[in-house]
């Protein structure tokens, strides 16, 4: 039998009813891509390792045929396999799309060496959202899933890697080449990499990470044999954001915290995914709540605004780089030069910003407030720890060009909290949080959305304005569509009661 990955952590998970004092864990992608930004500040020799407790290089492609193949030749090999030996490298090594030869490499520079002289593992991803058309076409072909797999094990001892992270974008997206067959063959190849791996173990003698990113909404889950997959993965990356963005025809949140007052689908926030994924069965202690370090803009048709319409287009005016997804650092860097307004919306418990001077932008992100409240919410609910995309985003330099770190704001509140040095639960996490959407309903349904640490009875009752109880029912799970189509239009009162908690009053309109 296998041994358990991180058995300190399982053993803490097991043994202590105590959340505050589970070790966390900080999980990092580093997308290749980024190595060029900003003169290469963010790198191996320059990351701050004591941020992070494993760093994952995002990405390698999955080929037609099983194998596979670099995305970016120059970036990959300088970075996998440490700088390349100008003068022992062929001419076109550079740019060839083979995995590369640690010959031609200056020795002890590898990204693995920098991670591991620090103690933070270092896996590499295997996928994203440009190089996921293969995954349906090889999880269903035997021999392609083999070649897959012996490829893992190459590149495991090729860059000296810690184990293998899948982010397969998604099983059962046509977009992608997914069918109705995903479900079933994404447990068969994660279970032929995990046979593979583990083979590898008992070669090398230590332990092998298997991980895997999945959607975060509903409909994505859907396509996941949970059983299977929570058995044969060490951690799953909740991609708990993107939720909302420019495409939406109303402004709204890209990852919050609850479910926004306006939210227009149920499961569409980092609460209620997390929900999910343990109605699901999957283990708190296997999970890794997706944190974004990046944020989404809209162009508003009007005054900028939370729930307002959109022109469904990004801001490439401000964020000329990165219109639709800014960094941190870049956010940031309005708001010190006064082109946005702050706001916090505290039923989302998340923050945006408006553009000032009658500026049409609208941009959701999240800071250093709202990152140390999903720490703390992670510790509330026990789950394994957090997974940051990505670790270069919150960088900051001492002055914009001067190559300089300053810090890393985003992921210094994060282990802040983890570390227990921020202590004091916020009083939103403190009890039951109850959620009612969209407020006002515009087709008489009504999502009621409690989250809480512990299961318990929910009363749920709806009250007219002059107080009678006009309907009742009680249920036992986290969620409740509550239909209001014979009701007349009008504002009620729902009341919801959760266990022995007290009750908890919400207004709502029905249109």
């Amino acid at each position: 039998m296998r041994k358990l990955l991180f058995p300190l952590f399982l053993l803490l998970l097991s043994c202590s009813a105590n959340t505050q004092s589970t070790p966390k864990s900080i999980v990092g992608y580093y997308p290749g891509w980024r190595w060029y930004d900003r003169g290469k500040l963010v790198q191996p020799a320059t990351l701050d390792y004591s941020k992070y407790n494993v760093i994952i290089y995002a990405f390698l492609s999955l080929e037609a045929d099983g194998s596979l193949r670099l995305t970016d030749p120059w970036a990959d090999k300088n970075l996998l396999l440490g700088p390349i030996n100008r003068q022992l490298a062929p001419a076109s090594y550079d740019t060839d799309w083979d995995l590369g030869n640690p010959a031609w490499h200056l020795p002890g520079k590898r990204f693995s060496d920098y991670a591991h002289k620090n103690k933070v593992r270092f896996l590499v991803s295997i996928g994203g959202w440009a190089h996921s058309m293969h995954f349906s076409a090889v999880a269903a072909d035997p021999a392609k899933r083999a070649r897959f797999a012996a490829d893992c094990r190459r590149i495991v001892q090729l860059y000296n890697l810690d184990g293998i992270d899948i982010d397969w974008e998604y099983p059962g997206f046509p977009e992608s080449g997914g069918g109705p067959n995903d479900k079933q063959n994404l447990s068969l190849l994660l279970g032929q990499l995990r046979n593979a791996l583990d083979g590898l173990e008992r070669q090398i003698g230590r332990e092998l990470m298997l991980t895997a990113a999945f959607g975060a909404s509903p409909k994505r889950m859907e396509h996941v044999d949970w059983p299977q997959v929570k058995r044969l993965l060490d951690g799953i990356n909740l991609m708990a954001y993107a939720f909302y963005g420019h495409w939406d025809p109303v402004s709204n949140h890209n990852a919050p915290l609850f479910p926004a007052v306006n939210a227009t689908q149920a499961g569409y926030s980092c609460s209620e995914a997390v929900q999910n994924l343990l109605d699901y069965g999957v283990p708190a202690g296997k999970i890794n709540l997706g944190l974004a370090f990046y944020g989404r803009t809209h162009l508003t048709a009007g005054p900028p605004g939370l729930h307002v319409r959109s022109l469904s287009a990004p801001d490439t005016v401000n964020f000329s780089g990165s219109g639709a997804t800014p960094q941190y650092y870049d956010i940031a860097g309005k708001i010190s030069r006064g082109l946005f307004d702050y706001h916090w919306d505290d039923v989302a418990q998340a923050p945006y910003l408006t553009g000032k001077s009658g500026m049409p932008s609208f941009v959701s992100f999240d800071d250093e407030r709202s990152i140390a409240l999903k720490a703390q919410f992670i510790k509330s609910r026990n789950l394994h720890g957090a997974v940051i995309w990505d670790i270069t985003a919150d960088y900051m330099e001492i002055s914009p060009g001067s190559g300089k770190i300053a810090g890393a704001p985003l992921a210094a509140a994060l282990k802040r909290v983890f570390s227990g040095a921020q202590t004091a639960i916020p009083p939103v996490l403190a009890g039951a949080n109850v959620c009612v959407f969209p407020n006002p309903t515009p087709n008489g349904f009504l999502q009621v959305f409690t989250n809480a640490a512990e299961r318990a009875r929910t009363d749920l009752a709806v009250y007219d304005t002059s107080g009678q109880k006009i309907h009742a029912i009680s249920y036992s799970g986290a969620t409740h569509r509550l239909d209001m189509r014979a009701l007349p239009a009008g504002p009620y009162l729902v009341q919801v009661k959760r266990g022995s908690d007290k009750p908890v009053l919400v207004r709502v309109v029905k249109k």
